[in-house]
């Protein structure tokens, strides 16, 4: 493995299992918008992946935060 490559942690991986489980609603409430989760809340929004990540560490601090996209509609699978 590269020194560079970023290994998913266990929040990580809690976060993304989350984030697929929810996806639906989260289509509902957040369309076109990227969202920061931790421990498996959104706790901000932004319209760029910068805006989110940036209120999202305000927030946080030194936390593990996830940060999504979520497309304006979602396909049934």
């Amino acid at each position: 493995m590269d020194e560079g490559e970023k290994v998913e942690d266990d929040i990580d991986l809690s976060n993304d299992e989350w984030f697929e489980r929810n996806y639906m609603e989260l289509v509902q409430k957040y369309p076109r918008l990227w969202i920061a989760v931790m421990d498996q809340q959104v706790i901000c929004t932004g319209a760029t992946k910068r805006e989110a990540e940036t209120k999202a560490v305000e927030m946080a601090g030194d936390r593990e935060i996830s940060v999504y996209f979520i497309e304006p509609t979602a396909l049934p699978l």
